[in-house]
Order: C-alpha cells, then sequence, then structure tokens
C-alpha cells in the first residue's frame, strides 16, 4: 500500500510541475507579445508625433508664402 501511495504522489507531483510549467511559459509567452505590442505603439506614436510636426511646419510656411504671393501681387497691381 506504501508503494501505491509513493506512486501516486510522485505522478500528483509530476502533474503539478507540468501545470506550473506551462502555466509559467504561457505567463511569458503573453508577457513577451504585450512587450513586443508597446515597442510596436510607441514607434507608431514617434510616427504619428514628427508627421504632426511636420504638418505644423507645413501650415506655417504656407501661411509665409500666401503673405510673400500677397506682396508680390500688391507689387504687380501698381
Amino acid at each position: 500500500m506504501s508503494m501505491d501511495n509513493d506512486e501516486t504522489l510522485k505522478t500528483i507531483k509530476e502533474w503539478f510541475t507540468f501545470a506550473v510549467a506551462v502555466t509559467a511559459t504561457v505567463s511569458g509567452v503573453i508577457f513577451w507579445i504585450q512587450k513586443a505590442d508597446d515597442d510596436k505603439f510607441q514607434r507608431i506614436e514617434d510616427k504619428i508625433e514628427a508627421v504632426e510636426t511636420d504638418v505644423d511646419k507645413i501650415r506655417e510656411d504656407n501661411v509665409e508664402i500666401i503673405r510673400l504671393i500677397g506682396k508680390l501681387e500688391g507689387k504687380l497691381e501698381r
């Protein structure tokens, strides 16, 4: 009877070890995927910021161009 208990405990221990290993592996994969996504989101946010900066600069340049065109038109009409 002692041998059966030892075998049962050994089997339970092996299954428990297996369950912990699977849980740790799944948790690791989920963490890794989330971390990889964070990097991708950060890169996208950085690119969006750069585009917004470029758009602001283009707007400023357009205002200056329109001002210069207005000056030129004023000189041509004289």
